[in-house]
């Protein structure tokens, strides 16, 4: 070997040992970029720089976190708004005619969210049954009206709503006094919990002919469904009920909130003469869940709605 490449090495096997035993190669290192590195390494081997892409200031940047932040907080649930142009429709079985856009957009004080019971459900047509039962009639609690309660007080209670559901015969064996029955212990409830806001009398409608059981459809959820109505009563017969407007837009607002969620859910919120025991709180609803002609399941999932509506309503409507 030439004697000038030998001294060569030894220069550069020195130098080396100075740099590995000083820390200067550890320090080159963190001054220089990945970049940097890599176009000093490629130099040296081809002759060739390695140059860098510089962000173009037109372009938005990627964010560097790919993955949703698993601890971010959920937001809530938008609560329901209403317009004029969401009006629901209304059957007059009496010569009221309300400001329908000022009850819709009316504020509702509703605060169903409490240690003690805020809604009390009730049966005036406990023994009102479905398709498939003797005489559309049941006093079997698993396919009569008390059923379609259950569910409905089942899903308030999921979503934090306390109920309390009376599960007492009103129209048997005495059918023709069903209505001061189930009165008698509304009272009784409102009594002994004036917590109560709300007092749901759950029904089913049936024909007003002999053609055959009146059938409801809807679809919820891409199930069928059986159709829902609210029934308000008024004062119109002489009845003592000067709050019932209250009632009104209550059922207007939970006719919106259904609608909104499931189109066709909903037929037209009937006015009546009669009063209904609507008069007992302002926040009385009669409602018709499905009909004679619908099955069961088909009025349980409409009930299940009905309870998803009241609960988003109570959430701040």
């Amino acid at each position: 070997m030439d004697r000038k490449i030998r001294l060569r090495a030894a220069i550069l096997v020195c130098l080396l040992i100075f740099c590995l035993q000083s820390g200067v190669l550890n320090m080159v290192a963190a001054a220089l970029s990945q970049d940097e590195v890599l176009s000093m390494l490629l130099f040296l081997q081809t002759g060739r720089m390695l140059h860098s892409v510089q962000p173009d200031p037109t372009v938005p940047e990627m964010p560097a976190q790919t993955q949703p932040a698993t601890t971010a907080p959920t937001a809530p649930p938008a609560t329901p708004t209403f317009s004029p142009d969401e009006l629901v429709d209304v059957q007059y079985f009496c010569d009221y005619r309300p400001d329908l856009e000022a009850l819709l957009t009316k504020k509702t004080d509703l605060s169903l969210r409490s240690d003690d019971p805020t809604v009390l459900i009730v049966h005036s047509h406990a023994t009102e049954s479905y398709a498939g039962t003797d005489g559309y009639r049941s006093l079997d609690e698993q396919e009569n009206m008390i059923a379609i309660g259950s569910e409905i007080a089942r899903v308030l209670e999921d979503r934090g709503i306390p109920v309390l559901h009376d599960k007492t015969c009103h129209d048997h064996p005495d059918y023709d006094s069903y209505y001061a029955n189930a009165r008698s212990t509304i009272r009784g409830y409102l009594e002994e919990y004036p917590s109560i806001q709300m007092v749901l009398d759950i029904h089913r409608d049936a024909s007003d002919d002999t053609a055959g059981q009146l059938i409801t459809s809807a679809t919820v959820g891409g199930q069928k469904s059986a159709q829902l109505m609210m029934v308000v009563g008024t004062d119109a017969g002489g009845n003592h009920h000067p709050d019932w407007q209250d009632n009104l837009s209550l059922a207007l607002k939970l006719s919106a909130v259904l609608e909104q969620e499931n189109p066709g859910i909903c037929r037209p919120v009937s006015l009546r003469s009669e009063r209904f025991n609507m008069d007992l709180t302002a926040g009385s609803l009669l409602v018709e869940v499905g009909a004679a002609g619908n099955t069961l399941q088909e009025a349980r999932i409409a009930a299940n709605a009905l309870a998803q509506a009241i609960a988003a309503l109570a959430d701040g409507a």
